[in-house]
């Protein structure tokens, strides 16, 4: 199931909130809070690509790009809002590097803007308390969320398959030939 319209891209952040609270219940006696909360993160961050993608190939690649860059941001960023920013960053990148095209400066801009939102909604809504980390992370994909609301991003065309030169060579060759008078 493709995941990239408003709404379902919605539904992906309510259930990545709620998946938070079980996973760091399950995950911070083995990895440390931290450790337990970046991994989920990077997991998220590279879920959500693959579920946004217009197809499945290219969303496995966007989404290996986006969780071994990830994973590296979470080894060397000293807190977890570094490792968002960064995250944040890729996820971009992703988005409209690798799975949509857009007018360049359109692309940019409507990234920084989101990013920037997302962020700025996560950070309002985060707190001490555990509730309010899940609720920020619910935040920061809804903002991600209106990426699909804003038109002209299209899929971005899976690359020509490649041909081997002296193949298409020998193929015109053919053709020009085979419309010669004997």
């Amino acid at each position: 199931m493709r995941w990239n319209t408003f709404g379902t891209s919605a539904l992906f952040a309510a259930i990545a909130g709620c998946g938070l609270m079980p996973w760091l219940l399950v995950g911070a006696p083995l990895l440390g809070v931290r450790g337990a909360l970046s991994f989920y993160l990077v997991t998220v961050a590279a879920a959500y690509v693959i579920a946004i993608a217009p197809s499945a190939h290219r969303g496995r690649q966007a989404a290996l790009l986006v969780g071994g860059l990830g994973a590296g941001l979470a080894v060397v960023t000293h807190a977890i809002p570094e490792l968002a920013l960064g995250l944040g960053v890729l996820l971009a990148l992703a988005r409209s590097g690798l799975l949509y095209r857009s007018a360049s400066a359109r692309a940019v801009s409507a990234e920084v803007v989101l990013v920037a939102g997302g962020l700025l909604f996560a950070g309002f809504l985060v707190g001490s308390s555990l509730l309010s980390v899940t609720v920020a992370l619910w935040g920061f994909l809804l903002v991600q969320s209106t990426f699909f609301l804003a038109g002209g991003a299209r899929p971005r065309l899976p690359d020509p398959p490649c041909r081997d030169p002296f193949d298409a060579a020998c193929e015109r060759a053919d053709t020009l030939l085979a419309g010669m008078p004997v």
